[in-house]
């Protein structure tokens, strides 16, 4: 088999993997979790599910594939919020983060919202692949506001990282679990706004934002 023949069949292959990846995306866009199976999946690129198999070993297989990207999307979007001033570093990223959540809701709920024990297990058998990034952006600024001296002196560097990361994800859920409807749509922007203000207050000591 000649050079050229291999590189073409390998180009061919990657291109149906993107393919199964993109059909599961927009499944996981339109129907929930339990919904969507390897046969839609198959349906929709239309090819047998045994091609799946030839790529990914089962479901879980495919969606910590998804599962992935949208942790290193979201690491994409709270390095957005990067700035000079840690401070501000703590509140753009976190609105970012949230921004996120609201964007990529597919991705946010395979990521955060599955009852999936197998599932879960594997992520956490290959969690430097999965949260370590984002979770690695936010600890780093962490440092950065403990050597300028803003942090409660108090609370450890990993607590305040927990505690940043709790918030966010509380308020995020509120949102995508329409606990939030009673809320106008116009003020929804501003309860994440203040959500992200007073947390940054509750953390860092005389250094309003």
């Amino acid at each position: 088999m000649s050079r050229g023949t291999t590189a073409r069949r390998e180009r061919e292959r990657e291109a149906l993997r993107q393919s199964i990846l993109q059909a599961a995306r927009e499944l996981f866009q339109q129907q929930d979790y339990s919904s969507v199976t390897l046969r839609k999946i198959a349906d929709r690129i239309e090819y047998s599910p045994t091609t799946i198999y030839l790529y990914f070993k089962d479901k879980h297989a495919l969606v910590m594939e998804l599962i992935a990207e949208g942790f290193e999307l979201l690491s994409q979007r709270m390095a957005r919020g990067l700035r000079p001033d840690p401070r501000e570093t703590l509140r753009c990223s976190s609105l970012e983060y949230l921004r996120f959540s609201q964007d990529e809701p597919h991705y946010y709920r395979l990521m955060f919202q599955l009852e999936d024990q197998e599932l879960n297990a594997r992520c956490v058998q290959r969690e430097p692949r999965l949260s370590h990034g984002a979770f690695v952006f936010l600890a780093e600024n962490v440092q950065k506001l403990r050597q300028a001296g803003y942090l409660r002196p108090e609370l450890s560097d990993l607590t305040v990282a927990h505690l940043i990361w709790s918030a966010l994800h509380g308020a995020a859920c509120l949102q995508l679990g329409n606990l939030l409807e009673r809320l106008p749509e116009q003020e929804r922007g501003l309860f994440f706004e203040q959500v992200v203000e007073g947390l940054a207050r509750s953390l860092i000591e005389n250094a309003p934002l």
